[in-house]
């Protein structure tokens, strides 16, 4: 029984010796981590070989695990201390606006304040003259020469005088004189005589010229001069013309006219509402609105589409001659290369 227990002694000696080299050099391990020892029958000797086929025949081949599988986790440590705060890092980009919430409830209106005091009652005006005693009044010629205070406190007397438009104008005459005379009475002889409608390049400095064609002084107060667009017969702008033309004078008025295909221009007194003059031009308006009123504004033969004012030709239409009015816009109107506002008109060329 002693030499047994030395022979298991060896045995496990052998063992712990092949541990021991395979700690150390780890020659015999295999790729797999698998031991791989050759044991011979009856003996206790193990030998440590790298596979298998190292075995010989009459040795028994034994093999295990380096490592065994692992155990089942272990609990968890005690937490470690909490390290030191890091940087913060860049903002990152701003989110949308969000929408807007309700609008709040409407708050309730303030007191109303107290009413300021009253301001001081103005001068009373200068009464005005007395009328006369136990007259009654039949014309109004009848107050021309009545006494009358002026402006400045001077004494004068009612002046009465009626406009070629037959409006009535009062005034407070300096001193007892008779009054001022009443202004020229309308003359017949008023016409458009001369129009720049389209100018080369932009548009800009149009005119249309009168004349008064007549042997005596035009009253020029209630007379307009008024341009009608052709598309849609309307009148787009007027000038009120004022004071008086003498005879065989010229009155160039500045005013942009359009110039479409066809338009127009007319001479109307306001308060009669009498045509005085027109022209059409590049086509004919026989329906032009003025007011409250219809005008056909086609003199005689109409003015052909081909006689019109450039816009590569610095010029004008005009009457050529100078004035000439036969009622017949064919005859009477012809484009000149000279524009001649407030001047007597020239063909040209």
């Amino acid at each position: 029984m002693y030499a047994r227990m030395i022979g298991i002694g060896l045995a496990a000696l052998v063992v712990a010796a092949s541990f021991s080299t395979l700690a150390a050099g780890g020659s015999e391990r295999s790729d797999d981590n698998v031991i791989t020892g050759c044991q011979k029958p009856g003996r206790g000797f193990l030998r440590i070989v790298r596979s298998a086929s190292a075995c010989r025949s009459n040795e028994r081949v034994v093999t295990w695990n380096e490592r065994g599988p692992a155990g089942p986790q272990g609990p968890a440590g005690p937490a470690g201390q909490a390290g030191e705060r890091g940087l913060m890092g860049p903002a990152g980009p701003a989110g949308a606006i969000g929408p807007a919430g309700p609008a709040g409830a409407t708050g309730p209106a303030g007191a109303v304040g107290a009413t300021g005091a009253a301001g001081a009652q103005g001068a009373q005006g200068r009464p005005g003259p007395q009328g006369p005693a136990g007259s009654s009044l039949s014309s109004l010629a009848t107050l021309s020469g009545l006494a009358c205070s002026r402006f400045d406190g001077s004494a004068g007397t009612v002046a009465i005088a009626t406009s070629s438009a037959n409006i009535i104008e009062f005034s407070c005459a300096v001193g007892g004189g008779p009054p001022p005379p009443p202004p020229p009475p309308l003359s017949t002889g008023l016409v458009i005589n001369e129009i720049d409608y389209d100018q080369v390049g932009a548009d800009s400095n149009g005119f249309v010229e009168i004349a008064n064609t007549g042997s005596s002084a035009a009253a020029l107060d209630g007379i307009a001069l008024v341009l009608v667009n052709g598309g849609d017969g309307q009148e787009y702008d007027r000038a009120d013309l004022t004071g008086s033309l003498a005879a065989g004078a010229l009155l160039s008025i500045a005013i942009e006219a359009q110039n479409g295909a066809p338009d127009g221009v007319a001479l109307i007194n306001t308060a009669s509402g009498a045509l005085l003059d027109a022209l059409s031009y590049e086509g004919e308006i026989t329906a032009a609105v003025i007011g409250s009123q219809t005008y056909n504004l086609v003199e005689g033969a109409a003015l052909a589409a081909t006689v019109a004012d450039s816009n590569t030709v610095d010029g004008s239409l005009s009457r050529i001659p100078n004035g000439q009015d036969t009622n017949n816009a064919a005859s009477d109107w012809a484009f000149t290369q000279t524009k001649t506002p407030g001047a007597a008109n020239v063909a040209s060329p």
